[in-house]
């Protein structure tokens, strides 16, 4: 979820240097918001597995990949509506002219490069331990 908000930032970000229609950032929108939504129901069937047991079982795993395969579905299809809006080299060449009669503004894409690593790579790191807790107290339960 995390590398697909990031990206998410990104792409809306750079979309303003396309002349695009009402129609392109609605499908745009959609399609973002489709992989969102696709993410969310992954980690909710994910979550509520792995709550149901910590052992491994066949049918756990089947419902898990089918989860992930459908957000890699969503994904592709996102990745191809991106490419059939984004791919025109007047708008790269904008863009690439932009930062480069800009130069300062290198600066803060780099930092946000670095701040959207960080969020993608350790962010979860702070959540790790509530997960856990919540674990050991449907264990006390059971």
């Amino acid at each position: 979820m995390r590398f697909h908000l990031v990206a998410a930032v990104y792409v809306l970000v750079f979309a303003n240097f396309y002349n695009m229609t009402k129609t392109k950032w609605a499908l745009l929108v959609t399609v973002i918001f489709l992989v969102m939504a696709a993410e969310a129901f992954n980690t909710a069937i994910e979550t509520l597995c792995d709550y149901c047991t910590k052992e491994y079982h066949p049918m756990i795993k089947s419902v898990k990949d089918a989860a992930s395969g459908a957000v890699l579905l969503v994904s592709i299809g996102a990745a191809a509506v991106g490419i059939i809006l984004f791919w025109d080299i007047e708008a790269f060449k904008r863009i690439i002219f932009y930062f480069a009669d800009n130069p300062l503004l290198i600066i803060p894409l780099a930092l946000s490069v670095v701040v959207s690593l960080l969020f993608i790579c350790f962010f979860p790191r702070l959540f790790k331990n509530k997960n856990l807790d919540i674990a050991q107290k449907r264990d006390k339960i059971s």
